[in-house]
């Protein structure tokens, strides 16, 4: 039996064993009770004041009164993964197996109905990761989160350290995928009302450091702009984002060099859904100054989803993107597209290329595997957009030059990926990606195809 069959059916053995968990649940599962949100500063238990629904230890945390109208909420995040790579970043017999560990905890204060004080800790370990200690990896302890927020009538106040996170994360996210989520310090300003929200903010980017309570104010990488978000009336309507960000990077590293750049993002998204088909479009224009030089890149994106049949959450998708690259490494102007702050795993676990200088078409099917199981299968294929430019890591740094090799095909992806909510606390997931190194890869690299396996368990209160 092959070596991929072997792993894909321990991804199967692995999930398929936890089935007797699933009659375990908690009445907290039951549909009027909120789900955890991916940005824990989002929740509000203010409507437990009202008494509890299940009387749960956990729940209990949530409302913690401090006098009358005040409460304190507490609550936390774990998650172990466990990740075995085969000829990482396509360099035969550079294998690793590692298991990473992520904790944070949170705490909520909330004074009436218009003053908050949101903070948390966050500790990251990486155990048997071959080479030293890496950010993306290892933060053995940090204020991840600390800010005060306050609401009056339709606007609201936040200053502080904080996780951002806008649109569908392609520019401005928390960095989930990796073990080390990311956090900005600032302030902004929301102006909110039904259908409309309007975000004015600006903050310096914190950049994750491995020690003690060693994350510290640096002014290296700054964001501002305004971001504004229509919803349309109704389930079944169109909704639309209009941005305008800009930032400030002393260090970048592109092909054409690391000076410091000053670089504008005008963007529009349009998504929604018609019937039973989902789409979200979105374009961006970036203008600016790379040292002397000028900047003038673009992306343009589509995605569309369709589900075939409701019981068996049957959904094919397409993905397609253009991501401009630099055509010239030596003119001293700048065509690289820069993601800014994207999600972590932006083309999949697999986190080696990033949205720069690339063409990508990314097929995917989605369906529910006994009823219990969330099953994603998926291949996605990579182009480079211009040849004078690398490819790049999500988070804009440079991963391979490109000057060296005329041709544009890097290689295609498979992946699956499968999952469950044990309840409405713990989830499992499985998941495998293969990378088929392409033409690109093998005038520049090994071009040694590149696999990873992971298990994950995560754990939410």
């Amino acid at each position: 039996m092959s070596r991929f069959a072997i792993q894909l059916l321990s991804c199967f053995a692995i999930l398929l064993s936890t089935s007797r968990l699933m009659g375990q649940t908690e009445d907290t599962t039951r549909r009027d009770y909120p789900e955890f949100k991916l940005l824990r500063a989002d929740e509000n238990y203010a409507f437990l004041r009202n008494g509890f629904t299940t009387n749960t230890f956990s729940e209990r945390l949530k409302y913690l009164p401090l006098g009358v109208g005040n409460f304190l909420s507490v609550g936390g995040d774990f998650r172990s993964e466990f990740q075995w790579l085969r000829n990482e970043v396509w360099q035969e017999g550079n294998d690793d197996a590692a298991l990473f560990l992520r904790v944070m905890l949170h705490s909520d204060v909330r004074l009436g109905e218009g003053f908050r004080i949101f903070s948390q800790l966050k500790s990251g370990h990486a155990i048997g990761r071959n080479g030293p200690p890496f950010f993306l990896n290892v933060d053995r302890l940090d204020l991840h989160q600390f800010f005060i927020g306050l609401t009056i009538d339709q606007s609201t106040i936040e200053i502080g350290r904080r996780e951002l996170v806008y649109g569908s994360r392609r520019l401005i996210s928390i960095r989930e995928g990796t073990n080390v989520r990311q956090s900005f310090d600032g302030a902004r300003y929301i102006w909110q009302k039904p259908n409309h929200r309007l975000d004015l903010l600006f903050y310096a980017y914190n950049p994750q450091r491995i020690g003690f309570f060693d994350n510290r104010l640096n002014t290296d990488q700054l964001l501002w702009g305004a971001y504004y978000v229509w919803n349309g009336p109704g389930e079944s309507s169109a909704n639309f984002d209009l941005y305008y960000l800009g930032i400030r990077h002393r260090f970048p590293r592109f092909e054409e060099g690391s000076q410091e750049e000053v670089r504008h993002s005008f963007g529009i998204r349009h998504w929604g859904s018609v019937g039973r088909l989902a789409y979200n479009n979105e374009a961006v224009l970036q203008t600016g100054s790379f040292g002397s030089g000028h900047i003038n890149a673009w992306t343009i994106s589509t995605e569309l989803n369709y589900k075939l049949d409701d019981a068996a959450g049957l959904t094919p998708g397409i993905k397609a993107e253009i991501i401009s690259g630099d055509s010239n490494p030596m003119d001293g102007n700048l065509q690289t597209f820069n993601a800014l702050y994207p999600r972590g795993g932006y083309f999949g676990l697999l986190a080696v290329i990033g949205p720069a200088n690339l063409v990508d078409v990314h097929p995917s099917l989605k369906f529910k595997l006994l009823s219990r199981f969330n099953l994603n299968i998926d291949w996605d294929f990579f182009w480079r957009h211009r040849t004078g430019d690398g490819i790049y890591f999500p988070s804009g740094r440079l991963n391979i030059p490109g000057s060296d090799s005329s041709e544009r095909f890097i290689g295609h992806q498979a992946g699956l990926q499968i999952g469950t909510a044990i309840n409405r606390h713990c989830e499992i997931e499985a998941s495998y990606f293969y990378f088929f190194a392409g033409p690109f890869l093998n005038d520049v690299s090994d071009g040694a195809n590149f696999s990873q396996f992971g298990t994950s368990f995560s754990y939410k209160f």
